[in-house]
């Protein structure tokens, strides 16, 4: 039986609004944990999102979110 990933610990203060976040499953809340890092997340964050996910899967779901600014949206059309 594969082992459930979840968050790691340093992400939990960007995830401050949900129950138990250390209990989220990263491929379960994949769409949902990308958004969130990519808008509020610090740049080591977003190192352990790109390792996590790959650079292709950040694009999609930046690109679709309507919880994502402008900003964020277009720092990902360049990278």
């Amino acid at each position: 039986m594969p082992i459930k990933q979840t968050v790691p610990n340093f992400l939990l203060p960007i995830l401050w609004d949900v129950e138990n976040p250390a209990l989220l499953d990263v491929k379960k809340y994949q769409r949902f944990i990308i958004t969130r890092v990519a808008e509020k997340g610090r740049w080591d964050d977003i190192i352990w999102l790109k390792k996590m996910y790959g650079t292709p899967a950040i694009k999609r779901a930046v690109a679709t979110s309507r919880n994502v600014s402008k900003k964020v949206k277009n720092f990902w059309k360049v990278v």
